[in-house]
């Protein structure tokens, strides 16, 4: 069998070890992480879209985000009938709807901070039917 010397076929003679997973006394700088974004404010609303019984009907605010705590104003207009404009405060709004009430517009504003946003929103009066 015959030998050849390493550098005779052209394999480098010089060696390099990595040493992966290894501790070390100088650790690589690590930026700081960004601070987190102001969440914007955000709400949501249940409860009914359309109302087909007279009585007491429920509106839930559930709000988030922003940057404390919550304030919630409803507006509500009562489309017929002699029922002025009603306002309320809270996260959840309690309505006495009647047949004569006609359709309801009912508008939430929530603030924090110095944020505000508001959403408004129709709901029928279908007591004693609604048109198809």
């Amino acid at each position: 069998m015959h030998r050849f010397p390493l550098s005779a076929l052209g394999v480098c003679t010089t060696c390099v070890v990595l040493l992966v997973g290894c501790d070390s006394p100088v650790a690589p700088h690590q930026p700081a992480p960004p601070p987190p974004a102001q969440s914007s404010l955000s709400f949501e609303i249940s409860g009914p879209s359309q109302i087909d019984a007279e009585g007491t009907v429920h509106w839930n605010a559930f709000a988030f985000g922003g940057s404390g705590s919550y304030q919630y104003r409803w507006d509500v207009t009562r489309q017929a009938g002699n029922q002025p404009t009603s306002t309320a405060t809270g996260p959840r709004l309690t309505l006495l709807v009647a047949a004569g009430d006609g359709d309801v517009v009912v508008s939430l504003s929530v603030t924090s901070g110095n944020e505000s946003k508001t959403q408004s929103f129709r709901v029928r009066n279908c007591i004693g039917g609604c048109p198809k």
